[in-house]
């Protein structure tokens, strides 16, 4: 066999070809699939699999007997060597790529979402053929169509813009049992530190059996994260699968007012359960969010704020701020408040930083105050927040006393869900 040279293919040019015999030229087939071994960290290519148009059953041939790839052509050294092909003759190491990869999905933590396999792309070096990267560009699926030159031209004399190519390297990937999708094999750690509305999105593309695996490899803080960025139906779907001590120490490293949110969707049966493991303090803050309509600024608002005394100095504030900020949901504004917790000022970040840190916060606090009440609309509020363009409003009820603060994003994921969550 004349050994081939170095080279790049596509399955989507290795397919559907025409296989001819070098020894007497006659039409042997059409190529239908490759079968490879996954062994190796860059699949090589053993069999090419064959289609003849007169009969149903398929053929194939060893990968060595290839004598050259041409473009919608392959030559195989002898006719001779082919033989029946059988799926019984696989193993779990040897698959047929166009099966096992083409339009099926991969979980792209890269990128933070699910892709498509459009193409698999090859390199080929002394006669062995490797599956080196998945293609899941659009170029990949106009290649397979026939229309990938013609439509790169066109963008790039129309638009102005050229096409690119987008691989994931096969290295980093791994096919699943069912073969219905793929997998990154990304280590957890790139998973924990995803940002949580990009790992939220991963989960909820993700089928039953995967979603409970990922869940049970995260640890508690970074799965809380990532179900208060996640539709309420999939939020409930994990909580219902998993037992309620450890439902409840994950809902406890949520924000309250997200955990009031989730757990007002819960069955009541699931809810109770939960609220029995739970630590009463952090039980207790959720049940008083759950007594407001979800709508309402009650319901809207989070009891995790920073409230201090008008004799603390700036410095006892950012002492508080670095020893409570992974407590607290609100840490941008400092709330002043009296002994019956009445609001007296705000004061930001920006006033903190710029004032000498001993001054007292009652001097460098905004006493002109724009608050909501307990029963406020969220409509209400959201006037609050286009007309002042607060990043938090506080809540008080009818004696002035802080209740809790309403951030941006709670209000988002009431008025605009599809935005906001």
């Amino acid at each position: 066999m004349e050994t081939l040279g170095t080279g790049q293919y596509y399955l989507s040019n290795l397919i559907d070809s025409k296989v001819v015999s070098q020894d007497d030229g006659t039409l042997v087939g059409i190529s239908s699939d490759l079968v490879v071994c996954l062994d190796n960290p860059e699949p090589e290519v053993v069999t090419l699999v064959i289609r003849q148009k007169w009969s149903k059953q398929r053929l194939c041939t060893p990968w060595t007997d290839v004598h050259n790839v041409a473009f919608r052509e392959i030559v195989i050294d002898s006719a001779s060597n082919l033989s029946p092909f059988s799926l019984e003759t696989l193993t779990s190491s040897k698959v047929l790529l166009r099966d096992l990869l083409l339009d099926k999905q991969i979980v792209d933590v890269h990128g933070a979402k699910v892709e498509r396999v459009n193409d698999l792309h090859f390199v080929r070096s002394n006669g062995i053929l490797r599956m080196d990267k998945v293609d899941v560009g659009l170029r990949g699926m106009l290649r397979r169509l026939g229309f990938e030159d013609a439509a790169v031209r066109f963008a790039k004399w129309f638009f102005y813009y050229d096409l690119k190519e987008r691989f994931i390297p096969w290295h980093y990937v791994q096919p699943l049992a069912d073969f219905n999708r793929l997998r990154l094999q990304i280590p957890q750690s790139r998973l924990q530190g995803l940002h949580p509305a990009d790992l939220a999105d991963i989960i909820e593309d993700m089928d039953v059996r995967e979603r409970a695996a990922v869940v049970d490899s995260l640890n508690q803080e970074v799965l809380a994260e990532a179900l208060e960025e996640m539709d309420p139906k999939v939020q409930v779907a994990i909580m219902r699968g998993l037992e309620p001590d450890k439902a409840a120490d994950i809902i406890e490293e949520m924000s309250p007012d997200e955990a009031a949110d989730l757990i007002a969707d819960l069955p009541s049966e699931t809810a109770n359960g939960i609220f029995r493991e739970m630590e009463p303090e952090y039980g207790n803050k959720v049940k008083g969010l759950l007594e407001h309509e979800e709508d309402e600024a009650g319901g809207l608002m989070t009891t995790q704020f920073m409230a201090l005394r008008p004799g603390q100095t700036i410095v006892d504030a950012l002492a508080h701020i670095r020893s409570q900020a992974n407590e607290m949901d609100v840490i941008y504004y400092v709330y002043i408040v009296d002994a019956e917790s009445r609001l007296l000022g705000v004061a930001s970040l920006r006033d903190l930083l710029s004032n000498e840190i001993f001054t007292p916060l009652e001097t460098i606090m905004t006493t002109r105050l724009i608050t909501a009440r307990v029963d406020d609309s969220a409509r209400n509020v959201a006037n609050i927040f286009a007309k002042y363009g607060f990043r938090g409003v506080p809540v008080v009820d009818d004696d002035n006393r802080m209740q809790g603060v309403i951030r941006f994003k709670a209000l988002l994921e009431i008025l605009a869900p599809h935005l906001g969550k």
